[in-house]
């Protein structure tokens, strides 16, 4: 099977930076069943700017997640751009792979872009 990889763009802690499985790449809106737009627009969550921006220009930064006995959970920021890899068919993500919440409050802080929310 080819890999298709949903890499990042800009990556401010390579040291965090893994290419993960996106079978092994968990969190709750795995368990939405059929179409997840209509379930996003049912619940009022905004994607359509990101998914828009992920098309056309790739992924800005890499999801946070975090190692459990399964696998790897998102944690914090990412679960738009796990379900738009996972919607078109890619296979592999690139993600921060963290361990502490100080980790998470440093790189949201320094990626986040109010623009997506």
């Amino acid at each position: 099977m080819t890999k298709k990889i949903l890499e990042a763009k800009e990556i401010t802690h390579p040291d965090l930076y893994q290419i993960l499985d996106l079978s092994e790449v968990t969190f709750k809106w795995d368990n939405v069943k059929g179409d997840w737009t209509k379930f996003a627009d049912s619940q009022g969550i905004n994607y359509q700017k990101l998914f828009e921006s992920l098309e056309n220009d790739g992924m800005k930064h890499p999801v946070m997640v975090r190692k459990q006995n399964f696998g790897y959970r998102k944690w914090q920021a990412g679960g738009r751009r796990i379900i738009w890899a996972k919607i078109n068919n890619y296979t592999h993500i690139g993600a921060y792979v963290l361990s502490t919440q100080e980790q998470v409050d440093e790189i949201y802080a320094a990626q986040y872009d109010e623009s997506y929310k």
